[in-house]
């Protein structure tokens, strides 16, 4: 499948979050992914001659591998490893140090001072839920926290918790006020998961651009960054009814900066009597979503954005998804349930779709 890197075109997988609750099955397949990844790599350099870096990190709460090529391509990874490790810490829930941490601790009388990144991917977490209704909200965690997801252990809660815990995810009650202070009410948690690793792709790929550097690709848990000053790439859109096989691909111009974002729940989820609950939830009821989209991909240059459509659009189910990514000039692939695959008018073109799949256009 990695012949084809010699002509110069590259395939990545872009996937849906892995399952925070499934460590050893989650560390074998991105490992396996990684193996490819580095596979690929070391056959670019190959063939092309050209230098050549590229490593993969722990990061985000999953494996994240960045690579370059070109004649700083060394110094360009060293300083971009650096920054992720400095993002993560600051943005992480799980780290009690981190900014996040610190505001969810905070109060009204005690309210907390941000950085100047943490301020603005807050702020802008708050912006993408008012324009999608709160369908991706970033006071989610608790509801997380309470359905397992985070902890480690996946259960259905008691319906009273579940009604109870419902009433704090709401992101009106965080409160940004001025010199990048904010607070948060009783009982509200933030966790940035759902939007930050799009915003540290284009922080990442911003700092690289400024490199002597001729192609970048980003993995950062199946968020893809790419790319190429003078070659197309192409990125795979994994199958969620077959996580080896690629339901479409995705042509990326050469000297265009592209994210590939997927969010589904057909990797993230668990089963108790018989029914499947995955990890995206519908936050006005307190459920995990139940749609009729196994996965939702957006593709764009701002991964910030792409990552809180990604979710919001899955959330929605097919009719409503089409109306939003219309309404805010969203490009999207949303994979039904029966085959077909609704994608954005204006990729035509550049998708392209696998056997056993449908292209229907929208908008």
């Amino acid at each position: 499948m990695r012949s084809v890197i010699c002509s110069r075109k590259h395939i990545a997988n872009a996937n849906s979050r892995r399952p925070a609750f499934s460590r050893p099955g989650r560390g074998v397949a991105l490992f396996l992914s990684l193996v490819l990844l580095v596979s690929w790599t070391l056959t670019l350099s190959g063939c092309s001659g050209k230098k050549k870096k590229s490593v993969t990190l722990f990061a985000c709460d999953t494996y994240v591998t960045l690579s370059c090529e070109g004649k700083d391509a060394n110094r360009a990874i060293n300083e971009a490893s650096d920054l992720l490790m400095k993002m993560d810490a600051k943005l992480s829930r799980g780290n009690k140090d981190s900014e996040i941490s610190k505001l969810n601790a905070s109060s009204e009388k005690e309210p907390v001072t941000l950085s100047e990144d943490t301020y603005y991917l807050l702020s802008t977490a708050m912006k993408y839920s008012e324009k999608t209704a709160g369908r991706f909200d970033p006071t989610v965690a608790p509801l997380m926290d309470l359905w397992g997801f985070s902890t480690g252990y996946p259960h259905v809660p008691d319906s009273a918790q579940i009604q109870e815990t419902v009433k704090n995810v709401d992101y009106r009650k965080v409160h940004l006020l001025s010199n990048r202070t904010a607070y948060v009410e009783p009982g509200v948690s933030v966790d940035l998961g759902g939007i930050g690793k799009g915003f540290i792709g284009d922080i990442l790929m911003q700092k690289l651009r400024a490199f002597s550097l001729s192609e970048i690709i980003l993995d950062l848990g199946g968020n893809i960054c790419a790319w190429s000053s003078s070659s197309d790439l192409s990125i795979g859109v994994v199958s969620p009814l077959d996580t080896t096989k690629m339901c479409c691909t995705f042509t990326l111009s050469s000297s265009t900066v592209g994210t590939v974002i997927t969010s589904g729940a057909y990797e993230r989820f668990f089963e108790q009597d018989g029914v499947r609950y995955g990890h995206i939830m519908d936050t006005r009821n307190g459920f995990p979503s139940n749609t009729d989209m196994l996965s939702v991909t957006v593709i764009g240059a701002d991964g910030t954005r792409g990552d809180a459509y990604s979710t919001a659009l899955y959330a929605l189910g097919s009719g409503e998804a089409k109306t939003l990514a219309m309404r805010d000039n969203i490009d999207c692939i949303l994979c039904a349930e029966n085959g077909t695959l609704w994608v954005s008018s204006s990729l035509k073109g550049k998708v392209h779709a696998q056997e056993g799949w449908t292209i229907e256009y929208f908008g």
